[in-house]
């Protein structure tokens, strides 16, 4: 894995676009209207979906696999942005409680045990009744069901990315243990496509 997106970082770069998911956005203003100072992204890549957390005044700590990725993040963000680098399954990398985590479209790159573990990693992280957000793929997305299936609502991606997608069931059973407060599908437009496109994906909430 580590290896798969440092060179996919080497040769796209900004795959994604400067500008911060939709989502993003959203959820960042939801945690400035509650309060919220400290944030964890893991995942954060080269900081796109940081800028919204920062610019509301949050100080937000990064997790991120490439090294690369890691280095555009802090060029563009100096001074800003705290990002340990490593794998997310391998939380924690400090101490620190937090009062918000935003996890965008990270948790379906893994499989099944990877998931609980960040899943549970990042409840055991928050501050006792603070909020977590997840974004990940829907079974309604346009991807689902395409490439070789590995296992139920898995499948290898034409990009030869392994993809899992959750269903409503999918999303109960993975969540709710930990605080889950709703769910709901969201189309996001994916940046940098000409026409816009869009994913489906799942906006999950959680409080401790």
């Amino acid at each position: 894995m580590t290896n798969f997106w440092e060179e996919s970082f080497q040769k796209n770069h900004k795959m994604w676009g400067e500008e911060p998911a939709v989502s993003a956005a959203m959820v960042a203003n939801d945690f400035m209207q509650k309060g919220y100072r400290e944030i964890l992204i893991p995942g954060c890549g080269y900081g796109r979906n940081t800028l919204p957390f920062i610019d509301l005044g949050m100080n937000v700590t990064g997790i991120e696999i490439s090294e690369t990725a890691i280095k555009m993040a802090t060029k563009q963000i100096p001074d800003k942005l705290k990002i340990y680098k490593g794998d997310v399954t391998k939380m924690p990398f400090d101490e620190k409680s937090y009062e918000g985590i935003f996890c965008y479209s990270l948790l379906h790159l893994l499989n099944s045990a990877e998931r609980i573990k960040l899943i549970k990693n990042c409840y055991s992280r928050l501050r006792q009744g603070v909020s977590m957000v997840f974004v990940t793929l829907a079974s309604n997305d346009h991807q689902f069901g395409k490439g070789l299936e590995i296992s139920p609502n898995r499948f290898l991606s034409k990009h030869q990315v392994k993809l899992y997608f959750h269903d409503r069931t999918a999303v109960q059973e993975a969540f709710g243990d930990f605080g889950l407060t709703g769910a709901k599908e969201i189309l996001e437009p994916i940046k940098n496509t000409t026409p816009t496109r869009f994913q489906s994906l799942w906006l999950i909430s959680c409080k401790k």
